[in-house]
């Protein structure tokens, strides 16, 4: 069997589970959070989003899509403890998916740590207890973690069971708190959690373009009449990561959900391309400047013209960063049957083509 036919019995086994199903999304309206949204909306699925911000005017699929009006939005901080009990008492979901945080980048997270630990590890454990004494068990309580809980890494990958945990960032350490305690609720309670431990995801929905990496240089490319060369900072040279284009994790969230034997166990996200930084950013410059020539062929050439930028930090950053990170995906191959669909270069198109009618919308809008 292909690789696209299995993709799509896949599709058609999770469309008939989720069908129906009453579903939470905490952070629905979020980058991964919104694009889970997205899919399980096509599956038939009846949804809750909870989120602090969900207006109209929040950067989210969920607005640019028009999908308020598919799914009910409840706005609350996943950090109040009576909210979270009462709406999962009240609302009988099968499935619990936690993608909310207060920081999703650790530039961010450093300038506010209690915040920080509070949304990521406390409202982690807020869901935990909602769901560990509601009146109706969800089947699955299911929480988006990092690959850097693990920290700088030895060796070629980090493996679930045999590398040890020595994040120590601000997010990194209270990612790690959330991610451990998860699996004490299932040893202690009984309550069917599954962690996975994420990689760097791309694609369309992800509005961060202040901080994250490809929606900050998507911006740099596409958002102004003038591109701008998108910028990498000089000690990040050398550093490597694991990059997976959104629709394929949001798949293997849903394949985890699927699969019983996932419950109360961890896993890492197996990715589509591990790859140095400069790397990335080339490959993005001449996608961009590809699928520009096809509109405005001048642009394109100063798209490839400009290139990346290379920068140095004006002071000194409190930020901790790895160098590499490498998630080894095979535990949740085996358990799953979960191999990326979407390989790494046609991600990068198909986000920027995705990025340059939203910022294009946004220049006519204006």
């Amino acid at each position: 069997m292909n690789a696209l036919s299995s993709v799509s019995k896949e599709t058609s086994v999770l469309r008939d589970y989720f069908h129906g199903s009453k579903v939470l999304i905490t952070g629905g309206f979020g980058f991964v959070g919104s694009n889970m949204a997205k899919t399980l909306i096509e599956f038939g699925a009846d949804i809750t989003l909870l989120d602090l911000r969900t207006g109209e005017d929040v950067g989210s699929l969920i607005n640019t899509l028009g999908l308020r009006d598919k799914v009910r939005i409840v706005q609350g901080d996943v950090g109040d403890l009576t909210l979270v009990r009462q709406l999962v008492h009240e609302s009988g979901f099968r499935f619990i998916f936690n993608f909310a945080a207060y920081a999703t980048v650790i530039e961010k997270a450093v300038e506010a740590p209690y915040d920080t630990v509070m949304a990521n590890t406390m409202g982690w454990v807020n869901v935990m207890e909602a769901a560990r004494t509601a009146p109706v068990k969800a089947e699955v309580v299911f929480l988006s973690s990092t690959d850097k809980v693990y920290g700088e890494m030895d060796g070629h990958a980090y493996q679930e069971d045999t590398t040890p945990l020595r994040g120590i960032g601000v997010y990194d350490a209270a990612k790690l708190a959330a991610d451990v305690l998860g699996k004490t609720y299932f040893e202690v309670f009984g309550l069917p959690t599954v962690v996975l431990r994420m990689c760097n995801l791309f694609g369309p929905g992800d509005f961060n373009t202040e901080y994250r990496l490809i929606p900050k240089a998507m911006r740099n490319l596409l958002a102004s009449d003038t591109p701008v060369a998108p910028e990498l900072y000089f000690d990040s040279i050398d550093h490597q990561r694991d990059y997976l284009y959104i629709e394929d994790a949001v798949r293997a969230i849903l394949l985890l959900a699927y699969h019983k034997g996932c419950r109360g166990d961890v896993f890492n996200l197996r990715a589509a391309k591990y790859t140095t930084t400069p790397h990335l950013l080339k490959t993005l410059v001449h996608i961009a400047a590809d699928v520009e020539r096809e509109h405005d062929p001048r642009r394109a050439e100063q798209i490839i013209h400009n290139g990346i930028t290379i920068k140095v930090r004006e002071t000194e950053s409190k930020v901790i960063t790895i160098k590499n990170q490498h998630l080894d995906g095979s535990k949740l191959t085996l358990a799953t049957g979960f191999e990326p669909a979407v390989e790494f270069e046609e991600g990068l198109r198909r986000t920027v083509e995705a990025y340059r009618m939203y910022f294009q919308s946004l220049r006519i809008a204006s």
